[in-house]
């Protein structure tokens, strides 16, 4: 998780309690990730998920209390009268959060996203709603909750979006690594890691890093990783072990920034 993130989940569980900011904040990265990734349907899903937990939120200001994560909400409509009719609360929190947060769920549950055989199938214009309908509910809660200008708020929630992607990649059985920046040896390491515990052979390593020369690729990358104890390397099959693990989790960072 991002330096960015963690101090934004710090400075709004100072107000909302730690739980609901930290379900909002995942949603809200799950939403960005599986569009950027063109998964409409799971983006408006996750985007569901996350005005769940600005339901949750609502009844917290508004009772107290908030319907426990994993207990299904009730009675939204109803809540969100009450909300609406609580004078003490400023406008975007009364009308147009909470009514935007009602249009996604609606979205979730009518247009072919939550369930088969909907009238219309999830599709760029609805992500693109519901992505920037998340945005704008997000960056609304900072600027109240955070006691800024719009203008800072939109800049926090800017620096959040930092959209990830696995480092490994299957394409019809090929893997790849997709930092292209790392050495041979680590590469190797990474597919195994990716593999494990399956053994793969020398050859497939070969065809996947597109390494030039094979014999000095068994030579001296597999036989030195061998000889360091990081994978197991016998018969033309190569096995990480708990070493190279180890050094793969400390050293590499298996997903990426787009």
């Amino acid at each position: 998780m991002s330096t960015a993130v963690e101090k934004l989940r710090g400075d709004l569980s100072q107000r909302i309690p730690y739980e609901l900011v930290d379900n909002l904040l995942n949603e809200y990265i799950h939403i960005k990730q599986q569009f950027f990734l063109g998964k409409f349907r799971p983006s408006e899903l996750n985007a569901a998920r996350f005005c769940e937990c600005v339901i949750r939120l609502l009844q917290h200001l508004q009772q107290g209390i908030y319907t426990p994560f994993g207990v299904q909400l009730h009675n939204v409509d109803n809540l969100l009268r009450q909300i609406e009719s609580n004078t003490t609360l400023p406008d975007t929190l009364r009308f147009f959060i909470p009514r935007t947060a009602r249009v996604i769920l609606d979205l979730r549950n009518k247009r072919d996203v939550a369930h088969v055989g909907g009238e219309v199938n999830p599709n760029l214009s609805d992500s693109l709603f519901v992505v920037h309908g998340s945005d704008w509910i997000l960056t609304e809660i900072v600027r109240h909750f955070h006691s800024c200008s719009i203008v800072d708020a939109q800049l926090v929630v800017n620096s959040i979006n930092q959209v990830r992607f696995p480092l490994v990649a299957e394409v019809d059985g090929f893997v790849r690594v997709q930092n292209t920046t790392l050495s041979a040896s680590d590469k190797v390491l990474v597919i195994l890691y990716h593999r494990h515990p399956v053994s793969v052979s020398d050859s497939d390593l070969i065809r996947w890093i597109r390494y030039a020369n094979s014999s000095r690729f068994r030579s001296d990358v597999l036989a030195h990783l061998d000889r360091d104890a990081l994978l197991h390397y016998e018969g033309g099959l190569c096995v990480i072990l708990p070493k190279g693990i180890a050094y793969i989790e400390k050293n590499v960072e298996l997903d990426m920034l787009a």
